[in-house]
């Protein structure tokens, strides 16, 4: 090799050594610069990252919750993420809550919560619990899933319309708010309504300590009502079917039709049967009669309803009063059978007869009291 190659060769040497190190000095200087902008408040340009999964770790190295979306945009302080068409998991203590998906999100506070908005579709797997709406917000910390905007729920007990809902998964309770309707998902058809409903699901059971109104339907797709309570608050037994409802309860058996006011009513929807343990008050207007008890059963079904403890009857087309210990009523027969301290009056013709059983039918204008070594039989006198 001659001189003058060589002499080319080192001088071509030296200038790449000398660019290189220039450009590394420039580089440096420029990495130095992007640092003391950072350093002074100068934030970095949004970073968006396409057909994304993200995770985030909890405290214990566990998973948090894993993401996968169309589209993940940061915000320059990368404490925010919006994402398009989300689709997710949760996790808490490593066991997986529930699954996700939205049309569009975020993940906010360095993913300490997770918000999602659109056509919004949350699956719990261990509780069967399906929740549809228009915004959700998980925050874990909170142990809370919070759906809002025309809510819509299923399960396999219950399906539910709201505005609002909050599933927590450690004491297994869905709060049901503003404007809620609840159907059962078998027969017998029960629907509710309420402005608060919770559910219970370990314990499958409903409850509210705002006014609640119970309706039994004709059929699934029959949305006739056969019978209505309504109360001040209650609660409602998926397991048992069972309605207990509490002060200024009113129940309207529409059908037969007949109305009792009481402050507790307990409602048995497989019996068809309505227990009433506190003072009374029954109204039948088809015949304008009324009564008074200290406690009542009625069966639906039967039509019969038994009266116990200070019984008072009255007939107000007849113008006749029956008191009694007990009374078993055969709403369908329209027959009666007072038993114990019976007492009947009537107007007309006038009377006044004690015994200790009476039997009748209201449909007959008849009534016959015994007891006492008397028997009595009155007639009004258009039948004589």
């Amino acid at each position: 090799m001659n001189k003058w190659y060589r002499f080319t060769m080192i001088a071509v040497g030296i200038a790449v050594i000398v660019v290189a190190v220039r450009t590394c000095q420039s580089s440096r200087d420029t990495l130095e610069s992007i640092q003391n902008q950072e350093n002074a408040g100068q934030s970095n340009p949004e970073l968006t990252l396409k057909d994304v999964t993200l995770e985030q770790p909890d405290d214990n190295g566990g998973l948090l919750w894993r993401v996968k979306a169309e589209e993940a945009t940061y915000s320059p302080d990368r404490r925010l993420a919006s994402l398009k068409s989300p689709e997710g998991e949760l996790f808490q203590d490593g066991k997986l809550l529930y699954e996700v998906k939205a049309d569009q999100g975020e993940i906010r506070e360095n993913g300490e919560s997770i918000f999602l908005q659109g056509n919004i579709v949350a699956v719990s797997p261990d509780n069967q619990v399906t929740l549809r709406g228009n915004s959700l917000e998980w925050t874990p910390e909170e142990d809370l899933l919070l759906v809002r905007d025309n809510i819509s729920g299923d399960h396999p007990q219950l399906k539910a319309a709201a505005q609002e809902a909050r599933l927590f998964n450690r004491t297994q309770r869905l709060e049901l708010l503003r404007g809620v309707m609840a159907t059962t998902q078998q027969e017998p058809w029960i629907g509710f309504e309420s402005e608060t409903l919770i559910w219970l699901l370990d314990e499958e059971k409903l409850e509210t300590d705002m006014p609640l109104q119970v309706e039994q339907y004709v059929a699934k797709d029959d949305s006739t009502v056969t019978d209505r309570l309504i109360g001040r608050q209650g609660e409602f037994d998926l397991i048992e079917q069972r309605a207990t409802l509490r002060q200024q309860v009113q129940l309207n058996a529409l059908e037969i039709p007949l109305q009792t006011n009481s402050d507790i009513a307990v409602w048995d929807t497989v019996d068809s049967t309505v227990v009433i343990d506190t003072p009374v008050q029954i109204q039948y207007p088809r015949r304008k009669i009324t009564a008074n008890a200290n406690q009542a059963r009625l069966n639906l079904n039967t039509e019969i309803l038994v009266l116990n403890g200070s019984v008072r009857s009255v007939d107000q087309e007849r113008q006749s009063l029956l008191i009694a210990d007990q009374l078993t009523w055969n709403i369908e027969t329209q027959d009666v059978e007072g038993q114990g301290n019976v007492s009947y009056r009537q107007q007309d013709p006038a009377a006044t007869v004690n015994g200790d059983r009476a039997v009748g039918n209201l449909d007959e204008q008849t009534v016959l009291v015994t007891g006492r070594n008397v028997v009595t039989e009155i007639v009004p006198s258009e039948l004589q």
